[in-house]
């Protein structure tokens, strides 16, 4: 815009700037106003101020609020699925849960008597079936993946029996070894002292 065009805008208008000072008995009036306010509140024992009225953004608290839901049904969803990860014999039929504690009963008996006759001579047996036992406890885990994932299909159940069979059977000959090489020691020391 031009300089002539500008000075054109501010004359034509003109009336609607405001260019005068308040009324002289502007400030006095506004302090009657105010006191007036302040006897009013007093008579009420607390003053009377008015906030400004908020206007909230409802689409913005929805957006939040559908966040947290999505949020929430995303961690729902991942604690489930962890939770079915942990399937055994035991959550499918109270029969194979008393048949999984049985086993796992049987099993930690045995490891403790073979803890409790491990030697020196019995040291390498010993390993050995502790490898064995711990390669079919990861079978077994892998069966209670695959357990979910067949839909509890016997076959499975049936071979997550059998790995517990296999475990006893195994620390049970580990056991009868251990206790050979203890009587064959024994005898040898009989033999040695007559």
């Amino acid at each position: 815009m031009k300089k002539d065009d500008v000075d054109y805008l501010f004359e034509r208008n003109q009336s609607d700037f405001d260019l005068f000072e308040p009324e002289k008995d502007h400030k006095a009036r506004f302090l009657v106003k105010l006191e007036k306010q302040v006897e009013d509140a007093n008579h009420d024992e607390k003053p009377v101020i008015q906030l400004p009225v908020k206007s909230y953004n409802w689409s913005r608290i929805l957006s939040i609020a559908a966040s947290v839901a999505i949020i929430f049904g995303i961690f729902s969803t991942i604690m489930l699925q962890q939770q079915e990860t942990e399937v055994d014999l035991a959550s499918i039929s109270p029969q194979l849960e008393e048949t999984q504690d049985f086993f796992t009963i049987a099993i930690s008996s045995q490891l403790e008597q073979i803890n409790a006759l491990n030697s020196i001579e019995t040291k390498k047996i010993v390993s050995d079936a502790l490898e064995q036992i711990d390669n079919l406890e990861k079978d077994y885990a892998a069966l209670k993946t695959d357990l979910i994932d067949s839909g509890y299909d016997k076959r499975v159940i049936s071979a997550m029996i059998k790995n517990f069979q296999q475990r006893t059977a195994l620390l049970e000959q580990t056991l009868e070894e251990m206790n050979s090489i203890k009587e064959l020691k024994f005898s040898q020391n009989e033999n040695n002292i007559i």
